[in-house]
């Protein structure tokens, strides 16, 4: 189970972290002390000090007419941009979505559709529920069709992601939010989101697997790595994949643990020591997968591109936005997990699953 659960879970790390954009002009600018700022309004004259940049206005979709939402000043470390190093291009990039079209601040579900985490999550779901599922042969036909029944109506997309917005409402903080979603905004930010959404699909994990292969004959250059382990880093992948893992495991632990018989349950301080125990592994494990799965999403991408988005993730806005969206799901991952194991053991006695979780006897010789 945690094997494939660890391929989702690196390729939803960008998804924290994404971007994607709107027709709105985009402003970047550099103050006195070297902060780099991103805003959909110009900087005030006594911020800048030396404008890095004029405004870009972004792409213009005739059929979205956009209106400067509020946006306020996220600043960030300047990154060092790096070399473009020499790689494979062997996959397209896909088309980024059309703008959104927005009008007053921007609401949850609108940076939450920005990002691509609402459609991200979709993927991570079908992972799950195949994980929880048990192997061809090791239940019967009514127990099967019970625990799809149970898989279907627990794993539900919008259910889940419902709970992931009203997870991560409590965390808004206005000023980042809509420096986020500005930024989101750019051609950059929604041509990552589009490689992200595309590499999330369960359809992608041959593709990865594919090109993982030609990697080891065709290593990519040591600057493009060190780029992907500063982009790994700054928006946190490692911590969330780490944290899904384990709140799995949680809430694994706490559904199968109250089915028991009560001389048997775990207290939730072992419960507590078995998922810090799980984390500490996935957090090791995950770390060549993950690595992996990013060279092939930002294949397509530039070296400046990324370094683009190295910068944001860096900037307060960026911080803000992956630890709200990494808090909210895993908080409601861990929920629909612990729900959904609770009815399964319900629907099944735990002594069935035991026993198809054993070994197949061998025949005697």
């Amino acid at each position: 189970m945690t094997d494939r659960i660890a391929r989702v879970l690196t390729m939803i790390a960008a998804l924290a972290l994404l971007p994607a954009t709107s027709a709105a002009e985009t402003y970047r600018w550099i103050d006195d002390q070297g902060n780099v700022t991103y805003s959909d309004r110009p900087p005030q004259s006594r911020e800048v000090g030396a404008p890095e940049t004029k405004p870009e206005p972004g792409p213009k979709a005739p059929e979205a007419k956009t209106a400067d939402p509020i946006a306020q000043e996220s600043k960030s470390p300047e990154a060092k941009a790096l070399e473009p190093p020499p790689r494979t291009r062997d996959a397209r990039a896909p088309v980024p979505p059309a703008p959104i079209h927005r009008s007053g601040p921007t609401k949850v579900d609108e940076l939450l559709e920005l990002s691509g985490v609402r459609v991200q999550l979709a993927g991570l779901l079908n992972r799950v529920a195949v994980d929880l599922r048990p192997p061809p042969g090791q239940m019967s036909a009514a127990e099967m069709a019970a625990i799809d029944r149970i898989l279907a109506q627990s794993l539900r997309p919008e259910m889940v992601y419902g709970a992931m917005r009203d997870a991560f409402r409590p965390q808004v903080d206005r000023p980042n939010l809509e420096a986020t979603a500005a930024w989101l905004r750019t051609p950059v930010a929604r041509k990552i989101v589009a490689l992200e959404i595309a590499s999330s699909e369960p359809s992608a994990d041959q593709k990865v697997a594919d090109y993982a292969a030609r990697v080891k004959v065709n290593p990519p250059a040591a600057r493009r790595l060190e780029l992907l382990q500063r982009l790994d880093w700054v928006t946190g992948a490692n911590e969330t994949s780490a944290d899904l893992v384990a709140a799995i495991a949680r809430g694994l632990s706490n559904a199968v643990s109250a089915a028991g018989p009560a001389e048997a349950r775990l207290r939730p301080g072992q419960i507590e020591d078995r998922a810090a125990q799980v984390r500490a592994r996935a957090s090791e494990s995950l770390r060549e997968v993950r690595t992996m799965s990013m060279l092939y999403t930002y294949q397509t991408l530039e070296d400046d591109e990324l370094s683009e988005y190295v910068r944001f993730s860096s900037s307060d806005a960026g911080r803000w936005y992956n630890t709200a969206t990494r808090k909210a799901l895993v908080a409601s991952i861990g929920k629909v997990v612990e729900q959904t194991a609770t009815e399964l053991v319900r629907a099944v006695p735990l002594e069935r699953w035991a026993r198809a979780a054993m070994p197949a006897p061998q025949p005697v010789k």
